[in-house]
């Protein structure tokens, strides 16, 4: 069964991190590769959909230019021209989410090209995911009329993260962090299994490590678990990341060189999993988070309950006490 991959903008700063990428990439056996943006540009091409500053479309020209000369990969060019005709485009927020959409369209082209010049049989495949008009926060619809091609070929296959498009053909975009939900849906959608997301933290942190230095990795999750941790902002992922994963589907959350956290439909110690900062307090994410709330926590749901404390305290209360307990990932 194949993989999808998702490769984290955080992953994709310059030609070298491209290819430690695509090398990482070659340790599975023909996969669905979903690529985010290179750093930083999505931020850049909202800005130049606001302005329309030259000097703003000549630095995003630059940072691909540069990325590609150094591969050695073609492919950016037609779409740099086709951005640059889109400054004279009116407002609209179907205008702001095709700025949005060449982020992730000259990243894959990038990884696609590089990928084939590793002589892998590798192809594009661009917005394969069919959404609802809700631009800025679109809905993928389970309409498999443009992913089904997929399937069908049996090299990698490279798609566009963050991004869908409507039945009409318009470019949408699913939410900011929206590329991990897009390798989480498209699998739901091929039947697929297993979902690596790749970025640049070793794992799912039982707390923010700036805040709790002695936060640790955790080994699994279960999916309602991390539903939860997602909707309260952990890590960063869309807050609907986990929502697909069903029946046998898994997702690994990893660096390059960590095992990292599997999420599934499995029930895992320790009883409270994640720590995050909640409003004036704390929310602590578990399985017994409704413990908390006889203690006299504030219910937040079934898998989450908010305390009045720093993370800190909260962590060192409901989570650390089950560190010399359970085999943790360092």
């Amino acid at each position: 069964m194949r993989a999808v991959v998702k490769i984290g903008g955080s992953l994709l700063r310059s030609a070298q991190h491209f290819v430690e990428a695509a090398k990482f990439l070659s340790s599975y056996e023909s996969p669905v590769v979903v690529v985010s943006a290179v750093k930083g540009v999505t931020d850049m091409l909202i800005e130049l959909y606001k302005t329309r500053y030259e000097s703003l479309y000549e630095a995003i020209r630059d940072i691909h230019v540069e990325i590609a000369k150094r591969l050695g990969v073609s492919g950016v060019e037609p779409l740099l021209k086709e951005l640059r005709a889109a400054l004279e485009l009116p407002e609209g927020p179907d205008v702001l989410d095709y700025f949005m959409s060449f982020g992730e369209r000259l990243s894959a082209t990038i990884m696609n090209g590089l990928l084939k010049r590793m002589g892998f049989d590798s192809k594009l495949f661009v917005a394969p995911i069919v959404t609802d008009d809700s631009f800025g926060n679109a809905r993928p619809l389970e309409d498999r009329s443009l992913a089904s091609e997929i399937d069908g070929h049996e090299g990698i296959a490279v798609v566009t993260g963050f991004i869908g498009r409507t039945k009409d053909g318009r470019f949408t975009t699913v939410g900011r962090g929206g590329s991990d939900y897009t390798a989480t849906f498209l699998a739901k959608l091929l039947g697929y299994r297993q979902v690596v997301l790749v970025t640049d933290s070793p794992g799912v942190m039982t707390a923010n490590p700036q805040e709790v230095p002695e936060a640790k990795i955790l080994p699994m999750m279960s999916v309602e678990e991390a539903v939860e941790a997602a909707r309260l902002g952990a890590k960063n992922f869309h807050p609907r990341t986990f929502e697909p994963v069903s029946g046998g589907m898994y997702v690994e959350v990893r660096n390059y060189w960590s095992r990292g956290t599997v999420i599934g439909n499995f029930y895992a110690p320790p009883p409270y999993k994640v720590v995050l900062r909640c409003g004036e307090g704390s929310c602590v994410v578990g399985l017994e988070a409704e413990e908390i709330v006889k203690l006299g926590g504030e219910y937040v749901s079934r898998f989450a309950a908010q305390v009045p404390m720093p993370p800190k305290w909260a962590h060192d209360l409901f989570v650390k006490p089950y560190f010399e307990k359970l085999v943790w990932i360092n």
